[in-house]
């Protein structure tokens, strides 16, 4: 039997689908709308070794679509194969956190989004040295240019590449169509499984569908 989980990493509207079981309101800041080519530069970025100070690595590295948005290694490893401290963080569904990072360090995606970049353990690239290398290419110039109607700097690199977070969503699972009513979604050991999560295990103590994420 396989089980479906959906992941949305792109739609061509401006704004991606809401799987079933995600909260349909998407909290996007006043001042980082999200639209199509907004995402889609983000996206490019986010694939692109530029971003990382040998060329060797890019966000896409330690964040795998095809893995979970993770990396699957217990450490992640950077640039000049430093290892960091913590796992790669799934980045599925980060638009709903409050706060980023396993420590909940930066408080928006456009923090978040930055501190990869420059760390020494991670891409080892400045952001003013990022934006630098942007500038010099002929078709970075012209896509910033285009979207965001100047030339490369921090603050654009930092809203497109959360704009492309924002739009990384999963959702649909079984549970998800079972806790909307489908009552064959789930097995009836799985329902059982649901019973003692939600009562004498207490595991909802601390894993809840609706606590602060």
């Amino acid at each position: 039997m396989k089980w479906l989980l959906v992941v949305v990493a792109l739609a061509l509207p401006p704004l991606p689908v809401i799987p079933l079981g995600l909260d349909l309101y998407l909290p996007v800041p006043e001042d980082n709308p999200l639209n199509r080519d907004k995402v889609t530069l983000g996206r490019q970025l986010f694939r692109d070794s530029i971003l990382s100070r040998d060329r060797t690595l890019s966000c896409s590295s330690c964040h795998d679509p095809s893995r979970a948005f993770t990396d699957g290694r217990p450490v992640a490893i950077g640039a000049n194969d430093r290892r960091g401290t913590r796992s790669a963080p799934t980045l599925i569904n980060r638009v709903y956190g409050h706060s980023q990072f396993w420590d909940g360090r930066a408080r928006t995606l456009e923090q978040q989004v930055a501190e990869p970049i420059a760390n020494p353990n991670e891409l080892d690239f400045s952001i003013a040295d990022a934006v630098d290398r942007l500038g010099r290419s002929r078709g970075y110039r012209a896509r910033f240019v285009a979207v965001f109607g100047r030339p490369p700097d921090a603050e654009s690199l930092t809203r497109a590449l959360a704009s492309y977070v924002r739009t990384i969503l999963a959702g649909n699972s079984p549970y998800d169509r079972f806790v909307n009513g489908d009552t064959t979604a789930l097995l009836p050991e799985q329902r059982r499984g649901l019973a003692l999560f939600r009562g004498k295990a207490g595991c909802t103590n601390c894993h809840w569908p609706d606590t602060d994420r």
